[in-house]
């Protein structure tokens, strides 16, 4: 099974349909979402509208959050559009953490890590033992993580710790515009430019 992973859509729905039509051609049984569906961007109707047309399961990152503490009109201090009343209602149902299971293999996403949609997962505050126990605490073979806006990936005996990446491309925010795609039976992964559909190298975390 391929497991597409994006993350980051940021209001941007046109980098969303990108990034879903190469994965779609890529053969990607599934896609995933690790998050942040709103905020700096100015659709974020258009981005809910697309991810549950196609049926696209996203966990709730830290700016779908913020929108839902700010309530039906609150102002963006990101600049992002305003979220309708039926997209609030679609990020409240949004889960901390959703379960991918293929055969033997478990796979779990999260927005920032497993512990807040806040915590940033970077080489200087997480290190090999850090990620390692995250997939023992989680008994998984995969966790998936965004939040950083940069693409990531590490392996060790006991699974791997994929960042797909952000897939917004707007000047407002930086953004690798990635997404990635995982093979769940060899847990092999490979990233991609959300415009192009090209192969992006990412060395993997020692």
């Amino acid at each position: 099974m391929k497991l597409g992973l994006i993350s980051d859509v940021h209001g941007d729905p046109i980098a969303l349909e990108l990034a879903w039509s190469y994965l779609t051609v890529m053969g990607a049984d599934r896609i995933v979402c690790a998050g942040d569906l709103v905020g700096y961007g100015p659709f974020p109707d258009r981005v809910v509208a697309f991810l549950k047309e196609h049926e696209i399961p996203s966990v709730r990152g830290n700016h779908d959050r913020w929108a839902l503490e700010r309530g039906p009109g609150g102002p963006d201090e990101f600049g992002g559009g305003t979220p309708s009343r039926e997209t609030l209602d679609y990020l409240r149902t949004r889960p901390f953490d959703l379960l991918v299971a293929q055969e033997r293999t478990i796979g779990v996403v999260v927005h920032g890590s497993p512990r807040s949609d806040m915590e940033f997962v970077k080489r200087s505050t997480h290190p090999r033992k850090v990620l390692r126990g995250y997939l023992l605490d989680l008994q998984c073979d995969l966790l998936v993580v965004g939040h950083t806006h940069q693409p990531m990936w590490f392996r060790c005996p006991d699974g791997v710790v994929v960042n797909p990446g952000s897939v917004v491309s707007m000047p407002v925010v930086e953004s690798s515009r990635t997404f990635a795609l995982i093979d769940l039976d060899t847990l092999e992964v490979a990233f991609h430019d959300v415009e192009s559909g090209r192969a992006v190298e990412v060395e993997p975390w020692n």
